[in-house]
């Protein structure tokens, strides 16, 4: 697997990058973090491509189940990814049409650690760098399975207080998850 952003456990790996982070906004200001943006983006969808291959490989992706239920789908996805990378596992679930990604305040933020050290980080980072990745992670989804739109947004973070947890939303849309209001069909 791509060693680039959240993927990458590394905490001397991740002051790395933040400090790179850095060194693009000393230059370029906020083009900068468009850039990054972009960059974590595409870094996680490398990701999630690699995914879906070592899933195809493996013959644990079931095409048709997800297509008759794409919001568990994502969940998996998502769940099996960052059981597969190891470390800090956030907590994984699903709600109607919307699959949570949380990271609680009690467990270990790897950022938050790297920007202790990092020569100096935007208060942003967390939004260029942590989201960004894991949006691109399921985006491939959305190109291998047409049918569907997730969107992608944050619910809180560790920015709004210390005592904050971390929770992005994948909202799952899908004409075959849409009810007929008459029919409830």
């Amino acid at each position: 697997m791509n060693d680039k952003g959240i993927n990458n456990l590394s905490i001397q790996t991740r002051v790395e990058e933040l400090n790179d982070f850095a060194l693009l906004y000393k230059k370029f200001g906020s083009l900068a973090f468009r850039v990054i943006q972009k960059s974590n983006f595409y870094s996680g969808f490398s990701i999630g491509m690699e995914r879906i291959i070592k899933l195809l490989k493996e013959e644990k992706l079931n095409i048709k189940a997800f297509q008759q239920n794409p919001v568990e789908g994502v969940r998996e996805f998502l769940h099996g990814y960052f059981t597969d990378r190891g470390g800090n596992m956030p907590d994984i679930w699903a709600e109607g049409n919307t699959v949570y990604l949380e990271t609680k305040i009690c467990k270990n933020c790897l950022t938050i650690e790297a920007e202790k050290q990092a020569e100096q980080c935007h208060e942003d980072v967390c939004a260029i760098y942590c989201r960004t990745f894991a949006k691109g992670i399921v985006s491939i989804l959305e190109d291998f399975f047409p049918e569907i739109v997730i969107n992608f947004y944050n619910v809180s973070s560790r920015r709004d207080s210390k005592d904050s947890d971390c929770r992005e939303a994948f909202q799952v849309l899908s004409p075959k998850r849409i009810e007929n209001p008459i029919t409830g069909i």
